[in-house]
């Protein structure tokens, strides 16, 4: 594995947004930056358990759920009956866990499914989705709307948050009980960036996420964000010297855990972020 190394930064309220009056003047502490092991470099996707977090990687690697300690160590490894085609998300609830398997960057999959993983014991289920909207005949790679690298799952509702390259808005969808084509019931505006993860923070009663900016030279401007349950924008921070962040999740006192994949600068990694008012 990979040396450890530390970061200790304070980031304020980024100015991405402007003047916007619905931000609050919150300020992020992160702690120290843990290098997680190689077996999660391509981490995809990150969900808090009470003393422990679950993470996945996506494309091309095994069907496996990785449970990792606060240290970001690997303690055990679920294997799953079903390909990894591209796991972007996980998230779960008290009777299922939920893998999305909804990557699609160049717009032509067709075979989206969300795969519910019993924590009862009952048989494992796949459910497909797709974007009711979605002409992937027309799509353009990176420059769409119908890729998703974000779920969670809160309040009795599943929801998948869409990674919308082409307009920059990221939109909102139910997935609860649904096979049928999807369409948005709300949208996100505003934000610097594509979502790659999001969760719901019950302690402040806000989601949050993480995503980036990239261009064709593999630069990124990373970045958190929190938005009420109406989904309008609260909080927006830079994530400064990160890069392709892809996991969030909220622990059980109320701090954001997030995760970064590794770049061929940078080795993959987790860390915390505490939230204060200002």
């Amino acid at each position: 594995m990979l040396a450890r190394c530390c970061v200790s930064i304070i980031i304020v309220v980024s100015s991405l947004l402007g003047c916007s009056s619905t931000i609050s003047p919150d300020a992020i502490t992160l702690g120290t930056l843990r290098v997680l092991p190689e077996a999660l470099a391509e981490t995809s996707g990150l969900y808090c358990n009470e003393n422990s977090m679950l993470s996945i990687n996506d494309s091309g690697n095994a069907a496996v759920i990785f449970e990792i300690d606060y240290e970001g160590e690997i303690v055990a490894t679920t294997e799953i009956e079903q390909k990894n085609v591209d796991w972007e998300a996980i998230a779960a609830d008290q009777q299922f866990i939920f893998i999305a398997d909804v990557g699609n960057n160049k717009g032509k999959r067709t075979d989206l499914s969300i795969i519910q993983y019993p924590l009862n014991g009952t048989p494992m289920t796949t459910r497909a989705v797709s974007y009711a909207a979605n002409q992937v005949s027309g799509n353009i790679a990176y420059a769409h709307d119908f890729d998703a690298e974000a779920m969670v799952a809160a309040n009795d509702r599943l929801l998948l948050f869409s990674k919308s390259w082409r307009s920059g808005i990221a939109y909102v969808y139910d997935i609860t009980a649904t096979s049928e084509s999807l369409l948005p019931y709300a949208q996100i505006d505003g934000l610097p960036g594509v979502i790659t993860g999001a969760d719901y923070d019950e302690i402040r009663d806000v989601y949050v996420f993480v995503g980036y900016k990239s261009d064709p030279f593999g630069n990124f401007a990373a970045f958190m964000a929190q938005a009420d349950t109406n989904f309008a924008l609260l909080n927006v921070w830079s994530l400064e010297n990160y890069q392709q962040v892809e996991g969030v999740c909220v622990d059980k006192s109320g701090d954001y855990w997030f995760t970064e994949e590794a770049t061929k600068t940078r080795a993959a990694s987790l860390t915390k972020a505490t939230v204060s008012s200002r």
